[in-house]
């Protein structure tokens, strides 16, 4: 009997903690924090990071930070590289970055002063075709024998032109426009005739019928201009046009002879920036 009633109680205890149990709420999830971020948009760089040698991005939630070695902004040929430590900038002297001003008639290298180009000795170009005058100019010849040909002689600017050119006369037959220049010649100075722009060393033959002075605006590469109608004191060129200079360029950066295109890795502030390679359309500046 009493075998009967202890398993009687433990029957009712069992139905008791059955129907606790399926009334009660299930135990809580373990708890797990909010991301830390959604989108890159999230996170900010450390204010001791100079964006040029860092950047943070949202991964899985969470805002990591990469600092690079060697910064973004690298501005070429000026004997320097500009590596990063510790998320800031810091310059150091770098002998292979030669500012190359495109001319093959210049050795392009880094005094302790900084960038040069150095005119080459009067020597064959490196195109193999023409020399170097010793001037930092190519032209056709430095000798008469240059010319081999023994009725062609070399010129002072270098072309090689029939012995007629020097004779004190008008030879209409070498199409002369005035004594010893113009036609097979070389070119004519301002105010002497001409019949063409190839008669002129302006490169402009005016509608008086001589040589006229170069202007910004005549489209023709004369004077001191780099490309046509731009460079130095003409507008500054656009990108792609020949330079010989940094401010021969709309962008201000004048490499291997051709303006070259504004990046925000560029080294040189331009465009909207509000410092170099930062603000703007680039990276916010620190």
């Amino acid at each position: 009997m009493k075998l009967l009633r202890s398993l009687a109680a433990a029957l009712a205890a069992l139905i008791v903690a059955s129907s606790w149990l399926a009334c009660s709420d299930p135990p809580p999830p373990p708890y797990t924090p909010p991301p830390e971020c959604r989108t890159t948009a999230d996170c900010e760089l450390p204010y001791n990071v100079d964006p040029r040698c860092g950047e943070i991005a949202c991964i899985e939630g969470t805002c990591e930070l990469e600092l690079f070695q060697t910064s973004r902004s690298q501005y070429r040929g000026d004997c320097e590289i500009t590596r990063c430590h510790e998320g800031q900038r810091v310059a150091e002297r770098d002998p292979e970055d030669v500012w190359d001003d495109g001319n093959p008639c210049t050795e392009d290298v880094c005094e302790p002063t900084g960038p040069a180009n150095k005119f080459v000795e009067p020597s064959p170009a490196p195109s193999g075709s023409g020399f170097c005058n010793g001037s930092g100019q190519e032209v056709t010849c430095l000798y008469d024998a240059d010319c081999e040909d023994p009725e062609l002689f070399c010129s002072l600017l270098g072309n090689c032109i029939p012995v007629e050119c020097k004779n004190g006369m008008l030879d209409p037959d070498f199409g002369e426009t005035y004594m010893d220049c113009g036609g097979h010649c070389d070119p004519c100075r301002i105010t002497q005739p001409c019949k063409s722009k190839y008669d002129c060393l302006t490169g402009v033959c005016g509608p008086d019928g001589t040589c006229s002075v170069d202007r910004c605006r005549d489209r023709v590469q004369n004077g001191n201009e780099t490309d046509v109608d731009c460079g130095f004191d003409c507008y500054p060129c656009a990108d792609g046009y020949k330079c010989r200079a940094n401010e021969n360029c709309e962008s201000g950066i004048c490499f291997a002879g051709e303006c070259q295109p504004r990046t925000c890795s560029d080294g040189r502030r331009n465009g909207e920036e509000e410092d170099a390679d930062c603000g703007g359309d680039c990276p916010p500046c620190r």
